[in-house]
């Protein structure tokens, strides 16, 4: 289902907007539509890539509480 929406763009983004989807010969709500979509999925992923490393470290921080809990850290390299 499409949306009605209404945007405002400072002249030097509309212009380049313009160049650009005419050089691909594409409709202007084709190419926006496209391009915010681009923008949501790089979104998506940054932020599938913060959560990643937020999980990351939570799980090394219990590993090394569980290692040292077991008393298996001192068996480890001393470089960690």
């Amino acid at each position: 289902m499409s949306k009605v929406l209404s945007l405002k763009l400072d002249e030097h983004a509309y212009q380049e907007t313009e160049a650009i989807r005419k050089r691909l010969n594409m409709p202007r709500n084709l190419y926006i539509g496209k391009a915010l979509a681009h923008f949501n999925a790089l979104y998506a992923r940054k932020a599938l890539a913060q959560d990643y490393q937020k999980a990351s470290q939570h799980v090394s921080a219990a590993h090394l509480a569980y290692l040292k809990e077991t008393e298996l850290l001192e068996d480890l390299p001393g470089d960690l």
